[in-house]
């Protein structure tokens, strides 16, 4: 008996370290397809864009990690769908979803202080009408991109639009409701809005996640 133990000891210690494997690789797995869904979000996400094509990404990419969990499961013998790791699975996703939904546009601008102070340099120049700039980046919004500048008593925008001024950022001092007459917008953080300008929009609707705003 005492030549036995310490090889019994052996193997129930092994088997514990198989079973804490199976249970832990789920999980990291399933972190890390939660941060290459919002890496994809990053990548997808435009100012003025819709976001129902980068949250069906989302799903996609999730929807494929489980069948295949599930596939895994099945030729091992093994059940995929535990209690705790199906919660951690859903929990992942839905917070995968809010952050396109929610956090990418928000915080794409909200730690850029450089685009701030160029807003507010353009402001306290009093600058009025657009120019082009051919190089660097506003948020997700890539160079070339127009700087337009219009300042009225107590308000002022400043947009960082595409070359069509289509859409875009738009930093926004004093009162909103005025700058987005007849415009789609989304409030991001802070003085930060999105907006997409879109003519058909009162017939179409407006990219998803935005907000139309009748002329005053």
């Amino acid at each position: 008996m005492s030549v036995d133990s310490p090889i019994l000891e052996e193997q129930r210690t092994r088997q514990v370290k198989r079973q804490t494997l199976r249970q832990i690789l789920p999980i990291v797995a399933t972190i890390g397809v939660c941060l290459i869904a919002g890496a994809c979000s990053w990548l997808i996400v435009k100012p003025g864009d819709s976001l129902l094509w980068p949250m069906a990404v989302d799903l996609i990419i999730f929807s494929f990690f489980g069948a295949l969990c599930r596939l895994v499961s099945a030729l091992r013998g093994t059940r995929f769908g535990r209690i705790g790791i199906s919660s951690i699975f859903l929990g992942l996703g839905a917070a995968s979803l809010l952050w396109t939904y929610f956090g990418v546009l928000p915080a794409s601008v909200g730690f850029d202080s450089a685009s701030a102070n160029v807003a507010r340099h353009e402001v306290a120049q009093a600058a009025q009408g657009c120019r082009l700039v051919k190089q660097g980046s506003v948020g997700l919004l890539q160079s070339p991109y127009k700087i337009c500048t219009e300042i009225i008593p107590r308000s002022s925008r400043v947009e960082f639009a595409t070359p069509d001024l289509s859409q875009g950022y738009a930093y926004v001092s004093g009162a909103s409701e005025n700058w987005f007459s007849d415009e789609c917008s989304r409030h991001l953080t802070g003085h930060w809005w999105a907006f997409a300008s879109d003519q058909q929009a009162p017939v179409t609707g407006c990219p998803f996640g935005y907000s139309f705003h009748g002329g005053g």
